[in-house]
């Protein structure tokens, strides 16, 4: 009998808990309270909230919004600390998607939190084709209709496998770097994909996926990265952005693939990725 595969998104919206968060590396159990609270002070302060929920309306679920396959799930996974006022405005803004499932947990590792979850909604890691989402992330229109086509290749011949899209839109919104970069990541965390009938994409440090299963990478598919330097990833001198191989790129340069695979963006979500002209070059 054919394997029936689900292609499920995994989103953390300021959850606290373990993950691949800086924060949270060689702190024994004992000392997690004091961190778990000290997140709470950061990840739900107000200027920070209104910056997420825009970049999570705006990009990430207007982006999953447009998806030319609509066959698919996320799951949106927050904190039960999340003050109640945010609770209810990100509820109102899942409960009108029908592809999105909305948990608030205690605080725990992302991958426990998944599978639970999975458990819940009646679903086996080993029938799911799972990619992970940031709330400042935005897919290509074509990212759900290529995920299932390369899942459906390798659906048969391997147990486990990967497929990740390394060409990447960097966004950075501020600082001395501010401007958009093209960046050929391969494996970076934006919509790279996994399945695995015992571990969930968070159980894998993502550069490292690669190396431990069969592995495809497809450069047609681009995401937008946005850098609000709101999260544990620091802002980088432009030696080191050049060391990474990110090209500093006018929208100009980039017309062509913000035409064929963005076209959905309104003027709000242009602003939030940083797509929009710099004034100095508008009054030209």
């Amino acid at each position: 009998m054919k394997d029936n595969m689900t292609i499920i998104g995994i989103c953390r919206f300021s959850m606290i808990g373990r993950g691949d968060w800086k924060a949270y590396r060689n702190i024994e159990e004992g000392d997690l309270e004091r961190i778990y609270q000290q997140k709470e002070q950061e990840l739900f302060d107000d200027a920070r909230m209104e910056a997420r929920f825009l970049t999570f309306e705006q990009l990430t679920l207007a982006s999953l919004d447009a998806q030319a396959d609509q066959d698919f799930k996320l799951l949106v996974i927050s904190s039960d600390r999340m003050p109640q006022t945010y609770r209810e405005r990100l509820k109102k803004l899942c409960s009108s998607r029908p592809y999105v499932i909305l948990r608030f947990v205690a605080p725990m590792h992302v991958a426990d939190a998944q599978t639970r979850i999975l458990d819940e909604m009646g679903l086996e890691l080993k029938d799911c084709l799972q990619f992970r989402l940031d709330d400042d992330d935005c897919l290509s229109k074509d990212y759900i209709r290529k995920l299932r086509k390369h899942g459906d290749t390798l659906w048969k011949a391997h147990g486990a496998f990967a497929v990740s899209y390394p060409t990447v839109i960097y966004s950075v919104m501020d600082g001395p770097t501010q401007g958009l970069y093209r960046w050929f990541n391969p494996f970076l965390g934006v919509g790279v994909a996994v399945r695995h009938p015992q571990r969930t994409v968070f159980g894998f440090a993502h550069y490292r996926i690669p190396t431990v299963m069969v592995a495809l990478t497809d450069p047609s598919v681009p995401s937008i990265v946005t850098h609000y330097g709101m999260n544990d990833t620091p802002r980088h001198a432009k030696e080191i952005l050049a060391k990474r191989g990110m090209k500093k790129s006018s929208r100009d340069e980039l017309a062509r693939l913000l035409t064929r695979h963005f076209d959905f963006l309104t003027e709000k979500g242009i602003e939030a990725a940083g797509l929009n002209e710099p004034p100095a070059r508008r009054r030209k």
